[in-house]
């Protein structure tokens, strides 16, 4: 819909209107852009482009670029017309180029500049031009901005897309037409200009640069530097950037890659050079393969730093967990790696590891076992520092740097503390009492082996009553806790259990009868009603009895105790019929 006419009043100021795109010229822009057009104006040819390949396309066509080139000197020999400028730059035909040129050579002939366009591309920067002509607004402001080492180029995109090759750099602008081979002043300033503090050395006649990190020795002996990413340019030069340089310095710098990338066209890296990473954890055997998921990983993470859609500072880091995350046997731990074949290769791995000398060496027995039982579906098993586990892809162990002994003990002791307690000599019955303790009522590790021995001698002497504590029901079971408490743990506890509140007038009567056999009811008869205190006095000389069988076996020597429990369970067995739970 057509907008209403314009009333214009008298008196009324005139508006000024201003294209989209456009912005007013400050002054160091007009200056700096004066002084680029009359640079230009002088000498239009030391700014093209200079053509290195000197053959011919298939069929003998002479390349796209030299055509253009020979476009353009027609305009250089006009350019002082203006009136032929004027035409040219709003031709309809043509190349593209070359009617951006014209218009940038028109606009040397201004005197000022008021309002000037914007430009900006994600790839190739941004600049302020003048816009003259119909020519594209990309091509008019790489031509007038020819010091801007990387949008100069964008006039040649097509070229580029046409299979030529272009290289930018402070002291020159080059085409090598289909021939991806950059002149060795562009890599030397590529080098110059980036971030990276190189040193040079010179090998063969072959140029060597490398970081501080990196040892040149090794380079020379063929054995490319663990931590470290390399670069084979096809034209013979080398480059080396350590891990340790990548992942320093300051986020906003410019990324090396990206030095690279912007600084060609087409910026396609894989054309002229060849990007390898080295990286292998502590303690990997030299003549062990990686895993092929290993090298395809690393392969993905330099094609997306070469995209440029990687950070250059989380390339290092990447590598190296791409590499650990496929390692399919062992134990990794701090990133370093070790086998399992033995205890004291799991042991000799949790040197670093936080914890004292006991807890590393249960620890390792515990991660032995755990490696030693295999993993279900090939998943392995990550131990992190909150004591916490989640799985890895791949049949192996990982303890997180940051996690201790403890952390690791803590979250394996269910499933594999008791296969522990038997490699360092608690078996049986006493391991399975101290384990069972240990899981039900955790105490820190450090705290728990320091007083193991004593833990040691009372799972011992519990192992020696043989009916376990709930192991039965009702008023005999009851009887049996009592007497093992009592025993076990002293008898002012099991008084103490025996005189609380009751749940039934069986477990009064049990609890009377357990007073009345340890000769602790004087003084207690107030908690128990007549009927507890009467059954109990039917089942009081056979709880006399268990229980003094149970003082002999915590007292007794050793050849004696298959005796004792054997009468054990024949007083049991009387006093299972005494209660009805026979």
């Amino acid at each position: 819909m057509a907008r209403p006419a314009q009333v214009e009043f008298p008196g009324q100021k005139k508006q000024k209107v201003r294209l989209r795109g456009t912005k007013h010229a400050n002054e160091a822009t007009a200056k700096k852009l004066k002084k680029d057009l009359t640079k230009l104006l002088e000498n239009p040819n030391a700014h093209l482009p200079e053509m290195l390949w000197k053959g011919k396309m298939r069929w003998g066509r002479t390349d796209p670029v030299t055509k253009t080139l020979k476009e353009l000197d027609k305009i250089i020999s006009k350019k002082y017309d203006t009136k032929w400028l004027s035409k040219r730059m709003m031709a309809k035909r043509g190349d593209p180029v070359a009617k951006a040129f014209a218009g940038s050579l028109h606009a040397c002939h201004d005197e000022e500049f008021t309002t000037v366009g914007k430009f900006s591309s994600a790839s190739f920067g941004s600049a302020s031009f003048v816009r003259r002509g119909d020519g594209k607004q990309g091509y008019l402001a790489g031509l007038q901005n020819f010091s801007n080492v990387t949008l100069r180029m964008l006039p040649w995109e097509e070229h580029a897309k046409r299979g030529m090759y272009f290289f930018s750099w402070k002291g020159g602008f080059v085409c090598t037409g289909p021939d991806p081979s950059p002149p060795n002043e562009w890599i030397e300033d590529v080098v110059e200009r980036s971030r990276f503090d190189f040193k040079l050395k010179t090998v063969d006649d072959k140029k060597i640069w490398y970081t501080e990190s990196i040892d040149v020795d090794n380079i020379e002996d063929g054995n490319p530097p663990n931590g470290s990413i390399v670069f084979s340019f096809k034209q013979g030069s080398s480059l080396y950037i350590g891990f340790e340089e990548l992942e320093s310095g300051d986020k906003k710098d410019t990324s090396f890659i990206q030095h690279l990338a912007l600084s060609m066209l087409p910026p396609f890296l894989p054309s002229i050079v060849d990007i390898a990473a080295n990286w292998l954890p502590e303690g990997w055997p030299e003549s062990k393969d990686l895993p092929q998921e290993s090298l395809d990983g690393v392969d993905k993470i330099l094609d997306a730093w070469q995209g440029l859609v990687m950070n250059e500072g989380v390339v290092g880091q990447a590598i190296r967990r791409s590499v650990l995350d496929s390692i399919e046997d062992g134990i990794i731990v701090n990133s370093k790696w070790y086998d399992c074949e033995s205890y004291e290769q799991v042991r000799n791995s949790l040197d670093d590891v936080a914890g004292s000398n006991e807890e590393r060496e249960l620890a390792a027995h515990i991660l032995l076992a755990c490696y030693n039982a295999g993993f279900e579906e090939d998943i392995g098993l990550i131990i992190n520092t909150r004591g916490e586990t989640s799985e890895r892809k791949t049949p192996s162990l990982e303890i997180i740097e940051g996690a201790s002994c403890g952390d690791v003990l803590g979250v394996l002791w269910e499933d594999f503390g008791l296969q522990a307690l038997g490699e360092i000599g608690i078996t049986g019955a006493e391991a399975e009492e101290i384990w069972e303790q240990q899981n039900d009522k955790p105490k820190p590790f450090g705290k728990f082996l320091k007083s193991l021995d004593s833990a040691r001698e009372k799972a011992k002497l519990s192992s020696l009553i043989p009916t376990k504590t709930g192991e039965l029901s009702g008023a005999c079971g009851h009887i049996v806790d009592l007497i093992r408490i009592g025993l076990l743990e002293g008898l002012g506890k099991a008084e103490r259990l025996a005189t609380s509140r009751h749940s039934s007038i069986s477990e009064a009567a049990a609890a009377w009868a357990w007073l009345l056999a340890a000769e602790r009811s004087s003084g207690q008869e107030w908690h128990f009603d007549g009927d507890a205190r009467n059954k109990a006095g039917a089942w009081m000389n056979t709880t006399k009895m268990l229980l003094k069988t149970g003082e002999e076996l915590l007292t007794s020597a050793e050849d004696k105790v298959n005796q004792l429990q054997e009468q054990w369970f024949t007083h049991l067995d009387n006093l299972k019929q005494e209660t009805g739970e026979a």
